[in-house]
């Protein structure tokens, strides 16, 4: 690999780890891995870089990509989120391709279903996709979870957050802390695998709570939401109410969001409305819905507020609409629209979330068929006081 500064064409000092990565499938195809650890990289600055590989004598060349540093001092920064991309029917591509361009974002949150078994074919279909994707995620750093579609030899590797199968993992960036939460663990996991997961979250959100002074804003994001408005289906019911209470009610994950002050929950949703597999999320982010919803501070299945002002609880979105196969989910005609929906888009879309130390932006912008950037479709800001601030460091009894 060579990198180096968008003035200057000397390369810039690095470390390479390689290994390879023998995949479980018929096939048993090798996955060669390349982590890069580079010395100190200077902030608000632009690097190019390119990759060269050997195989039988020659050398291939990659085209040439870029990255940026942020502002260091900067109050605020902007991230994308999304969910449910696949490499068929992937309307908000082109216009993630674009904005990673532009160098207004810092990294990408994608709550899980990437590709869509990326194994499938003996792991040809996950090349697609990563050819497809590549000049997306070659420009901006990608922050995941793992969605019911990637339970195949999975790698998301994050050895700093001290969670042994790696699935789960935290970072701090200036005034956000976000955690991924491997949400299908209630699903396809041991109950002790269940139990081992919350207790991972829990451990981590008390050291959170430790910080709010300086870091305020606590996201969480996973796969499934713990709300969603289309009744008729499983997903926003019986198995939004496993992950929100548990199995048999033991402990799910509403009390710990509730108890340490979470302030959203993200998720990706998409539910295959005919074959009826699961949905559920919450800022909390989440995914695995084809379409975009956004709740009320909401706990216990009602409303708290309709004001996102020093909240009293957690809200949610689902943004799952980025495009896939699958195509979108349909709402519901004739059930009641639940208290806590705030907000639903049927199209395709995708989210973006700007935080300064008291405020959070969340937009969500429709995409084109075609492929093009649409209308603002949702727009809320959320806010909070020093004294809220201080109230939140205080861990809940009730």
């Amino acid at each position: 690999m060579h990198y180096w500064y968008d003035s200057d064409e000397n390369d810039v000092v690095y470390e390479s780890l390689d290994w390879e990565f023998v995949d479980s499938g018929i096939a048993k195809k090798s996955q060669f891995m390349h982590t890069f650890i580079s010395k100190q990289l200077e902030p608000s600055t632009i690097y190019k870089y390119k990759i060269e590989t050997k195989d039988k004598g020659q050398i291939f060349v990659s085209n040439t990509y870029e990255f940026h540093t942020p502002q260091e001092d900067a109050p605020s920064f902007r991230f994308l989120a999304t969910g449910d991309l696949g490499a068929t029917n992937a309307v908000s591509m082109p216009v993630f391709k674009e904005l990673a361009q532009n160098h207004e974002y810092d990294f990408v949150a994608i709550m899980g279903d990437q590709g869509y078994n990326l194994d499938d074919f003996n792991g040809t279909k996950g090349d697609q996709y990563m050819n497809f994707a590549q000049d997306f995620y070659a420009r901006v750093p990608l922050l995941t979870t793992a969605g019911n579609h990637e339970e195949a030899f999975d790698l998301m590797p994050y050895h700093e957050s001290n969670f042994d199968d790696a699935m789960q993992y935290s970072i701090d960036y200036k005034s956000l802390h976000l955690i991924s939460f491997a949400t299908e663990v209630f699903f396809e996991g041991s109950d002790a695998q269940v139990q081992t997961s919350l207790q991972w979250l829990e451990n981590d959100l008390i050291k959170a709570s430790r910080r709010r002074a300086k870091v305020p804003w606590i996201i969480v994001i996973g796969h499934r939401p713990l709300y969603c408005s289309i009744l008729s289906n499983p997903d926003c019911k019986e198995n939004a109410e496993t992950l929100r209470f548990g199995h048999s009610k033991q402990q799910g994950l509403e009390s710990l969001l509730v108890k340490y002050n979470v302030d959203m929950y993200l998720w990706q949703v998409t539910c295959n409305i005919a074959g009826y597999t699961s949905c559920t999320d919450a800022l909390h982010i989440s995914g695995h819905k084809h379409n975009y919803e956004r709740t009320f501070p909401v706990r216990n299945d009602t409303a708290l507020t309709r004001s996102y002002h020093n909240a009293p609880s957690f809200f949610q979105v689902i943004t799952g609409n980025a495009g896939n196969y699958e195509g979108g989910d349909i709402f519901d005609k004739d059930t009641d629209i639940p208290s806590w929906l705030g907000s639903r888009f049927q199209g395709y879309g995708f989210s973006t979330i700007e935080i300064s130390p008291r405020h959070l932006d969340l937009h969500h912008y429709e995409t084109h068929i075609d492929g093009t950037l649409g209308h603002l479709q949702d727009h809320v800001r959320v806010s909070k006081t020093e004294c809220h601030i201080n109230k939140q460091r205080i861990i809940r009894q009730d």
